[in-house]
């Protein structure tokens, strides 16, 4: 037998360990650069996502916006009912209706706010009164108020999961128009000339529902109706949910980042956090005016002057 020179052994061995360890390379260079392009495009990618659900949010808004016009042309220059009792929280601008249990879609609070425009057929696909920015599943969401045998505006069994034991039919925006008529107000946070709101004899006034399907149903100390040619132009008329800081609904890379506002004209504007954030300001993100700052920690929701305070200070 022929025994072959040890360099030959390298050189039939040596091809095969050369494959292996360039294939080794090969895979790792791969791996590095799909990392370095994850990094590079990932903001880039959550950037168009939010860009993507604020576009459509604002569309929302604009429907609703022009919505209310049509409706004041269909009911004597009369804006839906502002749903806010007298001494009760802002919250309540953003509720839809109330029914008569958990589960029930029988009206018998309503419909206020930005509703009567679903029962007026202004507005027929009840998804344009949430905000996408919102995720499925949250007391927030569209999908928190409807479900087999239960439409919208229901509540229906699956709302337990809250743990709410109120029938609040809640939407993604607040609807607050606001009165050209101005009223002073004085408080912790300042002196200022806001749109007044005004509860007539000063206790407000009864407002008389009628629910499709549902007997009438009355509500005392509410805000006296407006009509669009009372409402000041140039003010927000409605906005994304605002409730607390940690709850604003458009964020950027976990950061607050804005909200959309619509004004009566029904054109939207995106009011930003930057520029808008100085402690101190009274400017619509001025940290002040939401929690944990304000008087009882639960943000503008629950807070009737610092919701009219961010309200008056959006720009168109």
């Amino acid at each position: 037998m022929k025994i072959l020179p040890s360099k030959h052994f390298c050189r039939r061995s040596n091809p095969g360990l050369t494959i292996s360890a360039f294939v080794l390379t090969e895979l790792l260079v791969v791996i590095v650069m799909i990392a370095i392009l994850a990094v590079v495009f990932m903001p880039i990618l959550s950037s168009v996502r939010t860009g993507s659900k604020l576009a459509s949010c604002a569309n929302n808004l604009r429907q609703l916006g022009l919505g209310c016009n049509v409706y004041a042309a269909e009911n004597s220059d009369s804006l839906p009912i502002l749903d806010w009792p007298q001494i009760d929280n802002p919250w309540e601008t953003s509720q839809a209706c109330r029914v008569t249990g958990i589960p029930s879609s029988t009206i018998n609070q309503g419909p206020y706010n930005f509703a009567p425009l679903y029962f007026s057929s202004i507005v027929q696909n009840p998804l344009t009164f949430y905000c996408p920015a919102v995720s499925q599943g949250d007391i927030y969401a569209y999908s928190s108020y409807t479900g087999p045998g239960y439409p919208w505006p229901s509540i229906p069994p699956s709302f337990t999961q809250f743990g709410e034991g109120n029938a609040y039919v809640r939407t993604g925006y607040n609807y607050y128009p606001q009165s050209r008529q101005t009223q002073s107000l004085s408080d912790a946070y300042g002196t200022f000339t806001l749109p007044a709101l005004i509860y007539a004899n000063g206790n407000g006034v009864t407002i008389t529902f009628n629910p499709p399907g549902a007997p009438p149903n009355a509500i005392n100390h509410e805000p006296t109706p407006l009509k669009i040619t009372q409402v000041n132009l140039n003010k927000a008329m409605g906005v994304d949910q605002l409730t607390q800081w940690a709850l604003i609904q458009h964020d950027y890379r976990g950061q607050a980042y804005g909200v959309n506002a619509v004004f009566p004209d029904g054109h939207v504007s995106f009011q930003p956090v930057n520029g808008n954030n100085k402690r101190g300001s009274t400017r619509p993100f001025d940290p002040d005016l939401w929690d944990p700052f304000d008087n009882g920690g639960q943000g503008p929701s629950e807070d009737p002057d610092g919701f009219r305070i961010i309200m008056n200070g959006f720009q168109p």
